[in-house]
């Protein structure tokens, strides 16, 4: 083995620590127009125009309990879903109409995945824990 792919290795390994702990987003889109965030507490508003493709983060909840999700959306074109996945990567939240609502139970700094999908989507969107 060379430097070079022990450089790359390490590289591949300092991103993934990143995205795992809630540092990087996983982004894969295209869109006329994109505006946003997505906060490593979960919270998000984002604008977009013709965007088709997914946003995916990892968030972590520093405080065990009961937090309300709350999904709001105006969306004049195409769709948009929004998932939240467990540690294990299965749904535990999944919505895709105009104002969602609900509660989730977590456990101290188990990890989330908060996915969006885009889908030819115009509009605006917005995700609030509390």
């Amino acid at each position: 083995m060379g430097w070079g792919f022990a450089f790359a290795l390490g590289l591949i390994l300092v991103f993934y620590l990143l995205y795992i702990n809630g540092l990087l987003i996983f982004s894969a889109k295209t869109a006329v127009i994109f505006a946003g965030y997505v906060r490593r507490n979960g919270n998000a508003q984002l604008r977009f125009a013709a965007c088709s493709g997914r946003i995916k983060r990892v968030i972590r909840f520093r405080d065990p309990g009961i937090y309300h999700f709350t999904y709001r959306s105006e969306i004049s074109d195409g769709t948009v879903a929004v998932k939240v996945l467990d540690a294990k990567r299965r749904e535990v939240i999944s919505c895709m109409g105009t104002n969602y609502e609900t509660k989730l139970e977590v456990e101290r700094e188990k990890r989330y995945y908060l996915v969006f999908l885009f889908r030819n989507a115009t509009g605006k969107c917005s995700v609030i824990w509390k």
